[in-house]
């Protein structure tokens, strides 16, 4: 076995992880052999069962809460689950052995499977994702702390920082002298519309919690985004705005609604829209398969991020089209209902806009879902009301079921690789106690009454609000739990 590729908790199990798909399929590409591992989907399913429901939720809380230790029991039941993994490594017998650290809700976890890997193997480890930094809500840094952090304690031989299509094929070779393997500086990025099929057959698609018998598939049409909003590092992961064609798209969701009869997908990267004219494009071509097929509009269904745009450049006649192509899920960054603060962030929208893509989404029965941010440096009251007003205004379209839930996050945090972390002045932000400002912990000069329990407070408040309203929440009491071990710690002084 030329490699095993380990998809490992905490990732939600609502479908397949993309990268160890992507990672195969490269495997496949060269003419080598790789086995995926779905150790996430064991743990939320089989593991879950086996063990009493009080010992899963310390496990699991263990796993995101930086605080959080085991009892000797728990601590036991992570082990054995470990353990049974670690034996089936050892049966495949792998050159290689891949781990895709997803976030850093991934950390955790890893370091304690490695530790015990370690004991009884002398795989050739390499590690990658977004959690390569250690720290929480963090997907760039200068330097991969968490790759360096487990490489000193010889946990693993080499991490990839990047694009796994420029590192894996020199890894294949045997060259490891390659930017983005072993260095702090990322991978060569790689041409979108060259990039293999992903393989999916390790995975058990149908036990997946995702509300679909058939299962949902993850995809990509791009990488990077059009915009740069300040508060967004993936201008600085994945650089420019890179795109699959709108036919390329089409051909591969066919292949792989042919090859593992899924008809539901996930587009896992920044946005779908990036490019107006491939969208179209993409959804004609779908409409133009179910006409050749003698089926139904909406016979694919996919969900995905995508950018707000005026009635200028997306007319109601692509609106139209995304619904008879198959839009089902549109995750939107609508971040605040001030367009002072949205300007701010340099979001290149406006409530106006907004109003015009809302209306059009429920025209055309497509689902949408809110990120919002509380606590941005430059939010008053005044704005974190227009925020909780937005939210009423738009109650009608949980009525009538087009917005499907909000997510309000953690409140505001400054990550490495954002503009507004390497340009705080331009926000008139400070750090505390002479320290530079990062994550939570910083200052908005003249908006000082905006303090971290004050964000927390407001995060608090929209919640309540949101419910009240009839919002549902994807992972609010996880994020509720993480702001409040981080505010404890911070009172003791255990983190700044």
């Amino acid at each position: 076995m030329d490699a095993v590729i380990l998809s490992v908790p905490r990732v939600a199990p609502v479908r397949p992880a993309a990268a160890p798909a992507i990672i195969k399929g490269i495997f496949n590409q060269h003419n080598k052999q790789s086995r995926i591992l779905d150790l996430n989907l064991d743990f939320f399913t089989e593991f879950k069962d086996s063990v009493d429901d009080a010992i899963f939720t310390a496990i699991d809380d263990f796993l995101f809460i930086e605080s959080k230790t085991l009892t000797e029991s728990e601590d036991s039941a992570l082990d054995s689950f470990c353990q049974k993994w670690i034996e089936r490594i050892k049966e495949l017998d792998p050159r290689l052995l891949f781990l895709s650290v997803f976030s850093w809700q991934a950390q955790k976890f890893t370091e304690y499977f490695l530790t015990r890997l370690r004991n009884g193997s002398t795989v050739e480890v390499i590690i990658g994702g977004q959690g390569l930094i250690k720290e929480e809500n963090g997907s760039f840094s200068t330097k991969p702390t968490f790759a360096h952090y487990l490489k000193e304690k010889n946990l693993i031989d080499h991490w990839i920082r990047g694009e796994a299509e420029t590192t894996i094929p020199e890894i294949i070779k045997g060259n490891y002298d390659v930017q983005g393997i072993d260095t702090d500086i990322l991978a060569e990025r790689s041409e979108v519309k060259e990039h293999p099929y992903m393989d999916f057959d390790d995975f058990d698609i149908n036990k997946y919690q995702s509300g679909y018998e058939d299962g949902v598939l993850p995809m990509e049409t791009s990488r990077g985004c059009l915009r740069k909003c300040v508060f967004c590092d993936i201008p600085n992961m994945q650089g420019g705005f890179r795109f699959k064609t709108g036919q390329q798209l089409a051909d591969e969701m066919i292949h792989y609604y042919e090859k593992y009869n899924v008809r539901h997908y996930f587009f896992h990267d920044a946005l779908c829209n990036g490019s107006p004219k491939d969208f179209r494009i993409f959804n004609q071509a779908l409409v133009d398969y179910y006409e050749k097929h003698g089926l139904p509009d909406r016979y694919f269904r996919y969900s995905s991020h995508a950018i707000v745009y005026s009635e200028k450049h997306f007319k109601p006649k692509d609106f139209e089209l995304m619904g008879r192509g198959g839009a089902e899920t549109m995750v939107i960054g609508v971040e605040s209902g001030s367009d002072r603060v949205r300007e701010h962030m340099k979001k290149g929208f406006t409530g106006a806009d907004l109003d015009y893509n809302m209306e059009q989404y429920s025209k055309w029965n497509i689902q949408v879902y809110f990120l919002v941010i509380v606590g941005f440096p430059t939010e008053t009251e005044e704005d974190f009301q227009e925020t909780l007003d937005m939210l009423t205004k738009y109650q009608r379209y949980v009525a009538d079921g087009t917005v499907i839930g909000v997510n309000l996050g953690t409140t505001l945090t400054m990550e490495e690789g954002t503009e507004m972390y390497e340009k705080p002045e331009t926000l008139n932000i400070i750090g505390v106690d002479g320290k530079r400002p990062k994550g939570t912990h910083w200052i908005a000069r003249g908006n000082e009454s905006l303090t971290y329990k004050e964000r927390i407070m407001r995060r608090i408040k929209a919640q309540e609000h949101a419910v009240d309203l009839g919002y549902t929440f994807w992972k609010g009491d996880d994020q509720m739990k993480i702001m409040m071990d981080k505010y404890q710690r911070r009172l003791i002084g255990v983190i700044h």
